[in-house]
């Protein structure tokens, strides 16, 4: 008799052990939204202006792992891409909270147009080249008797104006007198 009293007694402990108490309730989520750049997009600038919105008003935020501003439950990061893929992580957590995350899938395109530059002086042309991160190179079409009557323009470009393409790309510009 002993001992199915304490056979019952272990077998009480251990049924009080398994779900015997309530766990205590978890406090709401902290609500994270990213408004700006839109999930998946393509840009070719350089760096993001990261905006967002958290609640409750005083919630931390940190993106890519930096803590940044939060006022009045409103955040504005300038962001640095990387060619090719970037992935921008964002965390925001506040006491008693449980933590929200998110993260933006940014693509930096790393091509740039080819300048209009028909009309212009084959100097000023080459300069908006380079400028723009190509290379020039001229193909004088004009004779010796044409240059003595005007001065050369270009004609056109190849690639022609406004295509995209990489940068360092070399663009051929003709150059005539007379278009």
């Amino acid at each position: 008799m002993r001992r199915l009293v304490l056979v019952c007694l272990a077998a009480a402990a251990v049924l009080s052990a398994c779900g015997g108490t309530e766990r205590p309730a978890t406090e709401p989520r902290v609500k994270l939204t990213l408004k700006a750049p839109s999930d998946g997009s393509t840009t070719r600038a350089d760096q993001v202006e990261l905006r967002g919105t958290v609640t409750p008003a005083d919630a931390a935020v940190a993106v890519k792992g930096e803590a940044v501003q939060v006022e009045a439950g409103e955040f504005v990061v300038p962001v640095k891409l990387e060619p090719g893929g970037n992935v921008i992580d964002v965390t925001a957590s506040a006491a008693g909270r449980r933590p929200a995350s998110d993260a933006l899938r940014l693509a930096r395109d790393m091509t740039v147009d080819v300048p209009d530059v028909l009309g212009q002086s084959p100097d000023d042309a080459t300069a908006a080249i380079k400028a723009a991160g190509l290379t020039a190179e001229t193909d004088d079409t004009d004779n010796w008797l044409g240059r003595l009557f005007g001065d050369p323009v270009v004609c056109s470009t190849r690639p022609a104006a406004k295509t995209a393409v990489d940068r360092g790309t070399k663009v051929v510009l003709t150059i005539a007198r007379d278009c």
